[in-house]
């Protein structure tokens, strides 16, 4: 086998993962721009219930300002999500430069950054959840009741933004 032909077959896995990076950014950019959480609550002993989807944009206006728990815990939350989206655009990007020129300081950027997103994907998860039980929950019996559960937006953010990470640390040994 030449040493063309060996090139051409890891440069078709190298495209791939790219591919790979750049759908799971578009999913961690997705993740952030849709319904990040779900209030939802019932009263009266079930006779009236509803939910409603909360974007991430939506609740600044509602705990971005303040100085309590909750608004410290949103502004947390807020903070590694769309870090999260950030750094699997860098990743993204870092890929596609370390694949066209094939330095190894872009190759080691790569991986810090991959590194990175995926620490920020999973702190992002869990801030997600902090911030759901710190946030206002009312349970009153059979009176009332509400609780706040991460939507697909965090789930999608989380999920995109690790595995972008992951795979773009597989391309930054690939190449």
């Amino acid at each position: 086998m030449s040493r063309r032909s060996k090139n051409k077959g890891g440069s078709s896995v190298s495209y791939i993962l790219l591919l790979g990076i750049l759908v799971m950014a578009v999913l961690a950019i997705v993740g952030v721009c849709i319904a990040w959480v779900t209030r939802s609550g019932e009263g009266f002993g079930g006779l009236m219930s509803g939910s409603a989807d909360l974007k991430l944009g939506d609740m600044f206006e509602t705990y971005g300002e303040g100085e309590s728990e909750i608004a410290g815990a949103f502004r947390v939350m807020a903070a590694f999500g769309i870090l999260t989206a950030i750094l699997s655009v860098a990743t993204l990007v870092l890929a596609g430069v370390s694949k066209v020129l094939g330095w190894k300081l872009f190759r080691f950027l790569l991986i810090v950054a991959a590194v990175v997103c995926v620490i920020c994907a999973v702190v992002s998860i869990i801030t997600t959840f902090s911030f759901c039980d710190k946030a206002i929950s009312l349970d009153l019996g059979e009176l009332a009741s509400t609780e706040m559960t991460p939507a697909a937006g965090a789930w999608l953010t989380g999920i995109g933004g690790a595995l972008a990470g992951l795979v773009g640390i597989g391309a930054a040994l690939k190449s």
